[in-house]
């Protein structure tokens, strides 16, 4: 009994060991099966030593070129336009007479209110004379009290008259002002709104001006709300022009505003549109081409060259724009330019010619 007990293990045994033998054997098989034969076809390869650098996040917006300030003028008293001194484009300084209203009818009262102050005068000079005389025959007892105090009340009668007719003469050389619309700051005439001979009625625009000075209005739809925030760098064609200065808090047609004040003058007239770049993130780091990336399902990967063989290296992507990617870690060796394919097969090639090649594009080949 003992013996067939032993007979039964040592069996067992075997049978173990060679299921084990077997699944050894597969797993060889399926690694050499993998391993990539190979390939003695010459490949030229470009490397490229990864430097550190500033990579910028951007997203392309549409503006409106709008001016600084803008304004309709008009008028705070009705008349005809008698001259129009100014031209629509016309640069204007701070103080240039722009146009006239008639003042004919203005002017006509005043020269009336001046002659009636003139009587008025006079009136008051005999009225003082009057007063004076009733004073002396007073204090001799030669006029009544009553009557002395009468040319006092007609005396001062008189002065308030006369007060009151120049305070009317001031008031309408003050109002001659208004019919002669001067610039109220240094700008460009937009439109002409009314002409020569028109009636210009109180409050409705006769012209319109605008600053020279520009600014951007963004727009945008809310889904990037939390994207655009003040301070942010605008370039044009490459080129910084400003800076988002606020957000406005009120959506128009639904999209939201952004107000871009510039620090560098731009040649597009008011109201044209344009799209410009807004610089939403900045990374710093270890700068590579996207062409040395590799994409794989577990990560990204880049090809190490060293010591005239190419090894698979893993990093991870933090910023990726423009051709450009920041990795990390850092690689210190040189790293493969290629398509993805060929950068997976590269340690299969006996015969590599590689060209090591500068970020700025320079290349010499070994």
């Amino acid at each position: 009994m003992k013996k067939i007990i032993i007979f039964l293990i040592v069996i067992a045994a075997v049978v173990l060991i060679g299921i084990k033998g077997k699944g050894l054997l597969d797993q060889r098989q399926d690694e050499v099966k993998n391993i990539p034969l190979p390939l003695t076809e010459a490949i030229t390869v470009r490397t490229v030593t990864p430097r550190t650098g500033t990579l910028e996040n951007s997203i392309s917006l549409l503006a409106q070129v709008l001016p600084q300030k803008s304004i309709k003028l008009s008028t705070k008293l009705a008349g005809y336009i008698k001259e129009v001194a100014v031209e629509e484009s016309q640069t204007v300084k701070k103080g240039d007479l722009l146009l006239r209203i008639d003042d004919t009818e203005m002017r006509s009262s005043i020269t009336s209110l001046e002659s009636a102050l003139a009587t008025q005068k006079s009136d008051l000079a005999l009225a003082e004379n009057i007063h004076a005389r009733n004073q002396k025959l007073y204090e001799i007892g030669g006029l009544p009290k009553e009557k002395l105090e009468l040319s006092a009340l007609s005396l001062q009668a008189k002065r308030s008259t006369i007060e009151s007719t120049e305070q009317k003469i001031l008031q309408l050389k003050h109002q001659l002002s208004y019919l002669q619309i001067v610039a109220p700051f240094d700008g460009v005439v937009d439109a002409l709104l009314l002409h020569q001979g028109d009636l210009a009625a109180t409050g409705k625009p006769i012209m319109s001006i605008s600053t020279v000075d520009k600014k951007l209005l963004l727009t945008y739809a809310p889904d990037k709300a939390t994207v655009i925030k003040p301070a942010q760098r605008i370039l044009l064609e490459d080129k910084e022009i400003g800076h988002i200065k606020s957000l406005y808090t009120t959506a128009k047609n639904g999209l939201l505003a952004a107000e871009v004040a510039l620090t560098t003058p731009i040649a597009y007239p008011s109201g044209s549109s344009i799209t410009v770049d807004i610089l939403t993130q900045s990374h710093q780091g270890c700068m590579v081409p996207t062409d040395s990336l590799i994409h794989k399902a577990d990560g990204a990967y880049i090809m190490r060259y060293s010591e005239n063989s190419f090894t698979a290296q893993k990093v991870t992507i933090q910023a990726e724009q423009s051709g450009s990617a920041i990795i990390s870690p850092c690689p210190t060796e040189p790293i493969a330019r290629a398509t993805e394919t060929i950068l997976t097969s590269l340690p299969a090639y006996t015969h590599v010619k590689v060209i090591t090649e500068k970020m700025s594009g320079e290349a010499d080949a070994h």
